[in-house]
């Protein structure tokens, strides 16, 4: 076995060993992914039985486990699991002064701020009002690709956030040890994730709802249900972290 081959083998060690080395994360990790798959499950079963559900249980119920409505049970448990992970970064952060974590912190922060109260909503409206003069542009997209002017406000206002993002995380990252660096990789693929699902999904969905109504509530279920996912695996990435260096750190 060459060393190339050895180093390889204990850095994968490492890896799994950081992510699955503990199982109270991995009891975390589950109980979220279940409660989430618990809501799908529940969404698809109103979806496919929706007056018999309402009969059964009122509209209220029927409302708010509906997973692709704001302000609704799934939407206010994903708040809170924005908090828990700008929570434990922060305390991360007050342990060992990386920046990272603090940068991070800032990002999720803001994201948990935008879901929560519709800002790339408002300011897509507000910039698509100033956009007015193009009408005809916004004619032919409504009519063509089933997007709006108002849409491309709210696409403007994610490349800010990216704008912000970028600088924000890139002077965290320089600022800290490789080792922290590594870690808000792993935090960056959970962002790039997070933001396929809010960004990319939620302009398909704006597309096929020029084509089908069933279609559309699809893809809006596949956008809400996957940024669901994402941002449970993202607390028990940022409890891993906390296990590993916050107060308490304990090692693998």
């Amino acid at each position: 076995m060459t060393l190339a081959t050895k180093m390889k083998i204990e850095l994968d060690k490492s890896l799994l060993e950081f992510l699955f080395g503990d199982r109270e994360v991995v009891r975390l990790a589950r109980v979220l992914i279940s409660i989430d798959l618990f809501f799908v499950m529940v969404h698809g079963i109103k979806y496919a039985f929706k007056q018999d559900f309402i009969d059964l249980f009122g509209y209220w119920i029927y409302r708010n486990l509906t997973i692709t409505n704001d302000w609704a049970l799934p939407e206010i448990i994903n708040y809170l699991k924005f908090a828990a992970i700008i929570y434990l970064l922060c305390r991360v952060y007050a342990i060992i002064r990386q920046p990272v974590y603090l940068a991070l912190a800032f990002v999720f922060t803001v994201a948990l701020l935008d879901d929560s109260l519709q800002v790339h909503e408002g300011m897509g409206a507000y910039i698509g009002n100033m956009l007015g003069e193009f009408v005809q542009f916004g004619t032919e997209l409504q009519s063509h690709q089933g997007l709006r002017v108002q849409d491309i406000g709210e696409l403007i206002m994610f490349a800010i956030y990216g704008s912000v993002f970028s600088l924000v995380l890139g002077i965290g990252f320089l600022r800290s040890q490789l080792q922290h660096r590594k870690i808000g990789v792993g935090f960056g693929l959970l962002l790039g994730s997070l933001a396929f699902f809010a960004v990319v999904v939620d302009v398909i969905d704006r597309v096929a709802a020029s084509y089908s109504r069933t279609l559309a509530q699809v893809v809006a279920t596949i956008e809400d249900s996957g940024e669901m996912f994402v941002v449970s695996l993202t607390v028990a990435f940022a409890f891993v972290v906390y296990r590993r260096h916050g107060p308490n750190a304990i090692q693998p």
